[in-house]
């Protein structure tokens, strides 16, 4: 029997409950269609993530399932290093992770003797002094990688300066987004320079449709069908 645990926050419990009790039905029924026979069901009453008991007592108890359902991926973690850490510990224990909205995130061996068409992508936070001094060093370390370690082809490289990484500051990942046809793969230092905020780093990631390679945290695969 294949058992899959589904998550769920909400701060509607009390307004509007016909609302997360029919996103709950919602996310059953889509974990019942990728073949789990069995499904339990774990939901906070809240947005805070200090408040967020049923989520941990979950993870304490993560080795009983075979698959995690979420609305998306930012009920797991609104910040994008912590979710891809949560990720990776619920891939170690064998459960695969699964959302409606953002389909699903497989860890995959690198392909580094493919001929893939490559765009690198890099942020800078500091003074301007400061930046023009870093660039050329995130920009080289992608290349070297690039050059001795692959058969990748570096088409461009991007980059934004910004220090918050709010909306409209990545003008340049947005140029980005906008020639996605060029490219086969997206390589960055780390997943957190497309966006911190799990939301953002979604919305991107889901508009690019592009593998992403971050040299920190491994092959990120794009998927958004069950690989089954």
């Amino acid at each position: 029997m294949r058992k899959a645990a589904v998550y769920h926050f909400t701060n509607h419990s009390e307004i509007r409950p016909k609302v997360y009790k029919d996103q709950l039905t919602a996310l059953e029924t889509y974990a019942f269609s990728l073949g789990y026979d069995s499904v339990d069901i774990f939901c906070d009453m809240s947005l805070k993530v200090c408040e967020h008991a049923e989520f941990k007592r979950f993870f304490s108890c993560s080795d009983q399932y075979d698959a995690l359902i979420v609305k998306s991926f930012y009920h797991i973690s609104r910040n994008t290093g912590k979710l891809i850490e949560s990720m990776r510990a619920l891939q170690e224990k064998g459960l695969s992770v699964y959302s409606p909205e953002d389909g699903i995130f497989t860890w995959e061996i690198v392909p580094l003797t493919a001929p893939l068409r490559v765009v690198t992508y890099t942020i800078l936070h500091g003074t301007p002094n400061e930046m023009k001094e870093i660039l050329p060093v995130r920009n080289d370390i992608l290349r070297l990688f690039t050059e001795k370690k692959t058969r990748w082809t570096i088409a461009d490289q991007y980059y934004d300066k910004t220090l918050y990484q709010r909306h409209g500051e990545q003008t340049r990942l947005s140029e980005l987004v906008a020639n996605k046809e060029r490219y086969d793969l997206l390589l960055v230092h780390k997943l957190n320079d497309i966006n911190w905020h799990t939301a953002r780093f979604l919305k991107v990631r889901n508009e690019l449709r592009l593998d992403i390679y971050s040299l920190q945290e491994g092959y990120l695969k794009y998927r958004k069908e069950n690989p089954d």
